[in-house]
């Protein structure tokens, strides 16, 4: 048994009277191709061939990818009279990875908490470097100064609070 290739529609779109362009009708055609359904519409209507004046449009509807993937199985299986089977190009399909977005942002989110993290545990040390080693201590001095200036620009008592503060909410989210 050998299923026959299925033919596709198309919708073939003229204005009967050039000059009204609201007036339009639509003549649907089995085919294989736009040029098979293009010259069926020509044959029944031969004034739309010579004359380029006409409006004429052909439509595919979206039902023929569906026969289109038919045809291309019943090629593949179809065998001919002395039992060999015709094969026609294979596709292969790649498939793509999926990424899940919360999980980038997970990762970079992690990414930025460790290099701060990093950051803000140098600073103990550096302010450890400063006591023991003086101002010119690697960039110690840097972090003094600008603790110094977060004091001074607070008004000396109020700075003092927002520098505990600040280091209080540093212990409650690295004890997590």
């Amino acid at each position: 048994m050998n299923p026959k290739k299925k033919l596709k529609t198309f919708n073939v779109t003229y204005r009967p009277d050039a000059d009204n362009r609201y007036n339009t009708k639509t003549v649907t055609y089995k085919a294989d191709s736009i040029k098979e359904a293009e010259a069926s519409f020509h044959a029944e209507h031969p004034e739309y061939k010579t004359n380029k004046q006409h409006y004429l449009e052909i439509h595919s509807p979206l039902s023929n990818y569906a026969i289109d993937a038919e045809n291309e199985k019943i090629a593949e299986t179809q065998t001919d009279n002395n039992n060999t089977t015709i094969t026609s190009t294979t596709t292969t399909t790649t498939t793509m990875k999926k990424i899940n977005i919360l999980n980038a942002f997970k990762t970079v989110n992690e990414y930025v908490h460790s290099i701060t993290m990093l950051i803000v545990g140098l600073i103990p040390l550096l302010l450890l470097g400063v006591v023991l080693f003086g101002d010119n201590f690697f960039l110690g001095n840097v972090v003094v100064y600008n603790i110094q200036n977060i004091l001074d620009s607070m008004a000396g008592f109020v700075g003092i609070i927002t520098l505990l503060l600040i280091v209080y909410f540093y212990n409650r989210t690295t004890n997590k």
